[in-house]
């Protein structure tokens, strides 16, 4: 996993880091540990904006299998987010079909920042 990674970034990101490069519409999560990082920080902010963000997390297990498997699930949630014009009025339905047609369990949360 860790050839995989250097390939892809340069080092662990950390949203706290991050958060300030841009506006997000979704943030996606693979650990319960790291949205509770991403809620907490959130709501510890300001919110200039007060702009609405989704925060999902689905549980994936750190091991090349499950990486692939959990990387084809989250852009297929996002597709289906994306594909809504108001994901806000459809998040639960749209979290309900994902759960059930995968058999995975989703967290998620609507924020502000």
């Amino acid at each position: 996993m860790l050839k995989r990674n250097l390939s892809v970034k340069l080092a662990p990101q950390r949203w706290q880091d991050n958060a300030g490069d841009g506006v997000f519409d979704v943030v996606m999560t693979f650990e319960e540990k790291v949205f509770d990082s991403v809620l907490e920080d959130l709501n510890n902010r300001e919110q200039p904006l007060m702009k609405t963000i989704l925060v999902m997390n689905l549980e994936v297990k750190d091991n090349h299998e499950e990486a692939a498997i959990g990387g084809r699930l989250a852009l297929e949630l996002c597709q289906e987010i994306e594909g809504n014009e108001s994901w806000e009025d459809t998040i639960d339905d749209i979290v309900a079909g994902f759960e059930k047609q995968h058999r995975r369990k989703l967290v998620y949360s609507i924020s502000f920042y």
